[in-house]
């Protein structure tokens, strides 16, 4: 299965041409990640985890195949070498919505999987991969949430953006990658290995409105940069 998904992936990248689908070309990496956390299963003697697992891994392995190939765009379209997005003219913005829905069927189906203890697998599933997104799409100027007045994170609606051209040659709205820009300023400039996700709440200090209360280490819908440890 996976040679053969090895061989389909290079099929569909030499045919893929503007207006194909994008995730026509992430099909081989997802049918390969969800055999592999599909047989996880297996090994542990849980038949019944078998197909949500399958699932979990379909949409892991989608999730990576699009951060890899957002978060090489700009260099390869220096470089001049293939990348997904470009040759099938997906913008940015269009990928961001496919992450989240796919973020949103991997915790869907997490509920179905029968676990001794989860708590790590969820983690590492939801809230980091979560992380990963909003990390990779932020830095490239795509955020996909904004907080309101209210505290509340909303979804940006990427369609109400319009396209528009500009010097750097990419698909139309794709910003340029300036190297010399400093990082945005911040709360998770306050981040660090040793204080990010200790439960104190510490990297979040200038993002969370008055009523937070960041006990657990999860400042939720409270803070600007969506919680304690996303600060992204």
């Amino acid at each position: 299965m996976l040679v053969a998904a090895m061989d389909r992936q290079a099929d569909l990248e030499a045919n893929a041409v503007a207006g194909s689908s994008l995730l026509l070309v992430t099909e081989p990496t997802e049918t390969a990640v969800a055999a592999a956390f599909e047989h996880t299963a297996v090994l542990a003697q849980r038949p019944a985890n078998q197909a949500p697992l399958r699932e979990i891994g379909r949409l892991f392995g989608r999730i990576a195949h699009l951060l890899d190939a957002v978060a090489d765009y700009h260099d390869d379209l220096a470089r001049g070498k293939w990348n997904p997005l470009t040759a099938t003219a997906t913008s940015i913005a269009a990928v961001r919505p496919l992450c989240d829905d796919a973020l949103l069927g991997i915790e869907l189906a997490l509920a179905d999987v029968d676990f001794t203890d989860g708590r790590l697998a969820r983690r590492l599933l939801t809230r980091e991969v979560r992380h990963s997104v909003s990390r990779t799409f932020s830095q490239l100027g795509y955020p996909g949430y904004k907080a309101t007045p209210h505290g509340r994170q909303e979804p940006i609606n990427f369609g109400a953006q319009p396209m528009s051209a500009g010097p750097y040659p990419g698909l139309p709205g794709e910003p340029a990658p300036n190297p010399d820009q400093s990082p945005k300023r911040g709360c998770w400039n306050t981040c660090t290995e040793d204080r990010c996700c200790d439960c104190t709440c510490d990297c979040c200090e200038g993002c969370c409105d008055d009523d937070c209360c960041c006990d657990c280490g999860d400042c939720g819908d409270c803070c600007d940069c969506g919680d304690c440890c996303d600060c992204s």
